[in-house]
């Protein structure tokens, strides 16, 4: 829905295709249901994406993939992008780590060329474990640096300044309510001035609330640009995405892991312990994380965006 919102005026055919289900979501005993319903769902879907290339893979010069496992040819380039090479197992289920490893390779294999968004050393990686798996060798892959859509940027330098944008989004829905009002309470007491995006698509009433807060229930992907280059700090979950994003515009950040989401809390564990973000647990006074901020060392990344995306274009021509 936002592509074809913001890609109108291009050339481009949209195909809709049924998305993986939300992975790691539920409470309690419905959480492992849900975890094995959901994987066993994911490879029906895989083969579906599977035969839905075979009739159209004629039609293209080559395939690139962001994230789908079953978009890959055997008749023309093929090339997958992701960062998530390896999972992190929930609790309890460690012990299918290997096999769930080993499954994920399997499909890897199939693509000319693994593109990862990240840093090669481990030292410099902000995926960390993810993106290097043991057996990264024995794939196909080139890592390309990271990648943001935010990179590029020409607004008005004499723009007002944000000091706090709150992206509330991503699975939280079993507690986004209650979060969001305790995020608004406590950013009531912050004398500066707060944005919050609360990524709610049915929306569109924007909130100007006392104690200097905007509420928008959703913003564009210009607008969202926008508000990332404005603002001082950056409160969010902890996507990779979002993660990106940060580490592009070298922004000081505060990350809360969505509950449940084994990725976004490796992620903010060990982004928190190279000391490159601050990483909040909902007990955590958000002044006491704004403090500790003073004492993040911002990454200073050499290849970014730009590099990443020559990087990419010169590996698919060469396969053209």
């Amino acid at each position: 829905m936002y592509l074809k919102e913001e890609l109108t005026w291009k050339r481009v055919n949209f195909i809709e295709y049924e998305d993986y289900p939300k992975l790691e979501r539920g409470e309690g005993w419905k959480y492992y249901y849900f975890l094995m319903m959901d994987i066993l769902l994911i490879n029906v879907l895989i083969r579906k994406e599977r035969n839905f290339v075979k009739k159209i893979e004629k039609k293209y010069d080559f395939i690139f993939s962001d994230g789908k496992y079953g978009a890959y040819s055997r008749k023309i380039p093929c090339f997958l992008l992701t960062h998530q090479l390896s999972f992190v197992m929930p609790k309890g289920l460690q012990v299918f780590s290997k096999p769930v490893d080993l499954w994920d390779f399997l499909y890897f294999k199939n693509f000319d060329c693994v593109f990862i968004p990240d840093y090669s050393s481990q030292k410099k990686s902000l995926a960390g474990n993810l993106s290097h798996p043991s057996w990264v060798n024995m794939l196909k892959h080139h890592y390309v640096g990271i990648l943001s859509s935010l990179y590029d940027y020409s607004g008005d330098a004499h723009d007002e300044k944000i000091d706090f944008l709150f992206t509330i989004s991503g699975y939280l829905l079993e507690n986004k309510d209650s979060f969001v009002k305790k995020l608004l309470a406590e950013a009531a007491s912050l004398p500066w001035k707060k944005v919050f995006i609360l990524g709610d698509s049915n929306s569109s009433e924007i909130l100007e609330l006392e104690n200097n807060i905007t509420v928008y229930p959703s913003v564009c992907w210009e607008q969202r640009k926008n508000f990332f280059h404005r603002a001082e700090v950056i409160i969010s979950r902890a996507g990779y995405t979002t993660i990106m994003d940060c580490a592009e515009l070298k922004k000081k950040a505060i990350f809360f892991p969505t509950p449940g989401q084994t990725e976004q809390e490796y992620l903010a564990l060990s982004l928190s312990e190279k000391n490159n973000f601050v990483f909040w647990v909902e007990q955590d006074p958000l002044n006491s994380l704004i403090m500790r901020l003073d004492y993040v060392d911002v990454l200073e990344l050499k290849n970014s965006t730009q590099h990443a995306i020559k990087k990419i274009h010169t590996i698919i021509s060469s396969h053209l």
